[in-house]
């Protein structure tokens, strides 16, 4: 399996067609081969498969090494791009005779126009059919220029989870980037951790931990930083950058990550090595990201309707010692990758979505209708408005009233959010949900959901029993880790927090639980100056000479504990 003739094997009327080429000549040519060609063209419609697709690259920050994926998706048997497209034009042909005209191009969302090179319907018109004067346009010549407009793959977002278990400790402590904690990180976490502080009480709790967390919604089931997950698409320049320094920092040293630690054939690796020193720099690393070689193959099969899903994998033969897959019934299947547990769904059932979005609004907007006469006037309208705004794009009269006769009507709100939710379905969405024991529910011995500077400092014995290749380092596979990714089309982020909320996702407060005075030990005086009641006293809080608190600090860790404090009066 060589780079040009799997990861490059799709083309796209955009981009025309890639040659095969054998790995002499990708040898001697490759400076002038298109490397950056899953850049301009990264949801090419594959030439060899049954089913069109559109093809999407994922990266696999795994334990041992990255995984490079290939995504062929598909939706009802089309390329998804396609599939939008159809249900686009569909939904815009108001009159249904089968051409577009120029007010009925201006009725596609904002948010798809700005992905075309037209980026407005006039000149939409005039893209398509090669004329200025043009007025109208087929549908069919529109889906096919504007199935090629929409040009990103997809997004990786972060599913929601119980509060308590969004807190990535690793991702803050882990200075060096090796996906590792080790115990000098740790214990250095609360210099780390300083500028997350946000009470200056020398503790960090899990809302202090959570960044964008709103505190006024401590209750809510919260998004974690998708950054912080191993799973990283490749779209743009930024982010080939961006996703080779982590493998060289993750996965080598120095500033070059050995080819052996791709885990692919040597071939496939050695052509992006300049200087034939069996590493690859980041510059070449990115190199090698423009033009992968996979270890899977993933082919989702999306349906519109629930439960018809398909999905499947063909793996490597490089790599069958690290990577295992069972389907588990359709369109869901388990994998182990290595050590790290991971399940796949492919989730479709989008009409469903739409479905629910629809009856939802269209039930709350005849609360708004004052009159009950089944429409609503210029002067009714932006209470609903104000409505479907916390759901959709700002819907403003004039776009939803349609046929322009001063009544916006049912089926026009229907069609207007029928329209808009396909903007927000014009992306493939894999949401991943992190599932596993957690560093700071490890870490937080007292339960008082914040961690301490003694719990930092000594907190790495805790963790001992975790560490199963006994290297003195914690990784999220020896903690048992697992992951769930759902593939769809993409949902608005008020029905994606729902379902999971319906699912028991209903968090429990993060706010920490301060002990309290009760049972403190020590000298009156250590427990007056212990004013974040977590059982220490730090310099910041001793009201006395630096000298006296050094020898105090008989173990010289910047804390004075009770048994340290009561030597002062003995």
């Amino acid at each position: 399996m060589n780079s040009y003739s799997t990861a490059l094997r799709a083309t796209s009327d955009q981009c025309g067609p890639i040659p095969r080429i054998d790995w002499q000549s990708i040898r001697r040519t490759r400076n002038r081969l298109p490397l950056l060609f899953l850049l301009m063209c990264p949801a090419a419609v594959a030439q060899d498969s049954k089913v069109p697709v559109d093809r999407a690259v994922m990266v696999i920050m795994a334990p041992e090494g990255p995984v490079f994926a290939e995504m062929n998706i598909s939706v009802d048997g089309q390329a998804y791009r396609l599939w939008v497209t159809k249900f686009l034009a569909h939904r815009v042909d108001v009159n249904n005779d089968g051409a577009l005209s120029l007010s009925e191009l201006e009725l596609i969302p904002e948010r798809l126009l700005q992905q075309t090179s037209a980026r407005s319907a006039k000149r939409v018109l005039r893209s398509v059919t090669g004329d200025k004067k043009a007025d109208t346009t087929s549908v069919e010549a529109f889906t096919e220029w504007f199935a090629q407009q929409l040009s990103r793959s997809f997004d990786v977002v972060a599913a929601a989870v119980n509060a308590s278990e969004a807190v990535r400790l690793a991702g803050f402590v882990d200075q060096n980037g090796d996906g590792a904690v080790a115990r000098e990180e740790l214990m250095a976490g609360s210099h780390s951790l300083r500028f997350r502080d946000l009470d200056d009480d020398q503790t960090f709790t899990a809302a202090e931990l959570m960044p964008f967390r709103d505190p006024r919604n401590q209750r809510a089931a919260v998004v974690p930083d998708a950054a912080n997950l191993p799973f990283v698409q490749l779209s743009d320049e930024e982010s080939l950058v961006r996703t080779a320094e982590q493998i060289v920092t993750r996965y080598g040293k120095e500033g070059t990550v050995p080819a052996a630690n791709l885990r692919l054939p040597d071939a496939e690796i050695s052509v992006f090595d300049d200087n034939d020193d069996s590493k690859l720099d980041v510059a070449e690393t990115k190199q090698f990201l423009a033009s992968p070689s996979f270890h899977l193959v993933l082919d989702v099969k999306l349906a519109e309707a629930a439960n018809r899903s398909d999905l499947s994998a063909d793996v490597s033969q490089s790599a069958q010692s690290f990577v295992q897959t069972e389907t588990e019934k359709r369109g869901r299947m388990k994998m182990v990758i290595d050590d790290m547990p991971l399940e796949i769904r492919a989730r479709g059932g989008s009409a469903r979505s739409r479905d629910i979005m629809v009856g939802f609004l269209l039930q709350r907007s005849s609360l708004y209708d004052k009159d009950k006469n089944g429409y609503f006037t210029d002067d009714e309208y932006p209470e609903f408005q104000a409505q479907m705004a916390q759901y959709l794009a700002n819907a403003d009269f004039q776009s939803v009233d349609l046929n322009g006769d001063e009544m916006v009507l049912r089926q026009e709100i229907k069609t207007y959010i029928e329209r808009d939710a396909i903007a927000t379905q014009s992306r493939i969405e894999v949401s991943v949900k992190q599932d596993g024991t957690t560093l700071f529910k490890l870490l937080d011995k007292n339960k008082d959901r914040r961690l301490a500077g003694r719990e930092l400092l000594e907190g790495f014995d805790v963790l001992l029993e975790y560490d199963l290749n006994k290297d003195q380092k914690l990784t999220e596979s020896e903690l048992g880790t697992a992951y769930s990714l759902q593939i769809g089309l993409g949902q608005p982020a008020s029905l994606r927090m729902n379902s999971m909320q319906a699912m028991g996702m209903a968090a429990r407060s993060t706010d920490a639980i301060l002990p309290g005075v009760s049972g403190l030990t020590g000298p009156e005086w250590f427990r007056r100056m212990d004013r974040n009641q977590d059982r220490d006293v730090s310099y910041r809080e001793f009201l006395a000479p630096r000298t006296i608190f050094e020898q105090l600090d008989k173990d010289s860790n910047g804390l004075l504990s009770a048994a340290e404090a009561q030597a002062l009066t003995e």
